[in-house]
């Protein structure tokens, strides 16, 4: 199609029933020679400006496994900004959504940008991905106060409301770490993650990782801004168990989201950032016990 997007309503022309064959021998070949990549593919193959919320061409690429780019937003004045939010629907709950907008000195010429739009598109869509088509300064420069807040809802955003824990524990005994989470962005967290809570001396030395298997990030659904539910998860936690050992004294706390042997995998909005996406929340005492001295 014209620009590799798919569409050949302006060139080609192919007919529908062609153009559908065609498009399962793509997909079939990219997913044969690429199965553990995320593939995406064009709306527009499946009609630039084709209304539904199902299409033969990207009914086809969703029962592979293939998601979905927009391109591009905002190409035409109101209220032809985009045609296919409807048919997103049904991706985005599994696989992120790619939007791209249309180049945006063009898109001013033609009176067809908006900046309220262009943050509609995020939310219409769930999007993950807007990639971007001009001069990055200068669309940077003269919508920074958009771009800030597409930044604060595109894709997943993991945040931690609240994590209390005991000033005080005992190695080998249990003790309750509870926290609060909430997904602030306007996708699903595809990847999953699972809690860990990682205990350093003074010398940054990782003393014990506790990992909270029992919830996964995933479940976190996004909503509408300022709307994010909160998940309470309360985790039963305990060190020098069995190993590795641990000795009295004050340690640094940090928490994390991740796999579940605790390696950090997702970048939190939090501050004091080890360098590995562990976030320091406060100190924990850890006391001897009469068996343990």
């Amino acid at each position: 199609g014209m620009w590799g997007e798919g569409h050949t309503f302006m060139s080609s022309k192919v007919p529908e029933e062609e153009n559908l064959a065609v498009t399962k021998i793509h997909i079939d070949l990219h997913k044969k020679y690429f199965p553990d990549t995320q593939l995406c593919i064009s709306d527009d193959v499946a009609g630039h400006d084709r209304p539904g919320g199902h299409l033969p061409e990207t009914d086809y690429a969703l029962s592979r496994g293939v998601s979905l780019r927009d391109d591009s937003i905002m190409v035409q004045p109101p209220p032809n900004s985009w045609y296919h939010s409807e048919l997103a629907q049904s991706f985005w709950p599994t696989m992120p959504i790619i939007l791209e907008h249309e180049h945006y000195g063009s898109s001013l010429i033609r009176k067809a940008w908006s900046a309220e739009l262009f943050q509609k598109a995020v939310e219409d869509y769930h999007a993950s991905f807007m990639s971007i088509h001009w001069w990055p300064r200068v669309l940077l420069d003269e919508n920074r106060e958009t771009i800030d807040k597409i930044n604060r809802r595109l894709g997943y955003r993991l945040q931690l409301r609240e994590m209390t824990w005991p000033k005080e524990i005992t190695v080998g005994e249990w003790f309750k770490i509870s926290s609060r989470w909430a997904n602030a962005g306007v996708a699903p967290c595809y990847p999953g993650g699972h809690m860990a809570v990682t205990l350093k001396d003074k010398e940054g030395g990782i003393v014990s990782v506790i990992t909270d298997a029992s919830f996964d990030m995933k479940a976190l659904q996004p909503a509408a801004p300022g709307h994010a539910e909160t998940k309470t998860v309360e985790l039963d936690a305990v060190v020098g168990l069995v190993a590795p050992p641990v000795l009295p004294g004050d340690y640094d706390l940090f928490v994390s989201v991740g796999t579940l042997d605790g390696t950090p995998k997702i970048a939190l909005p939090l501050s004091n950032n080890d360098g590995h996406r562990r976030y320091h929340l406060g100190k924990i005492r850890v006391k001897k016990t009469e068996t343990n001295p």
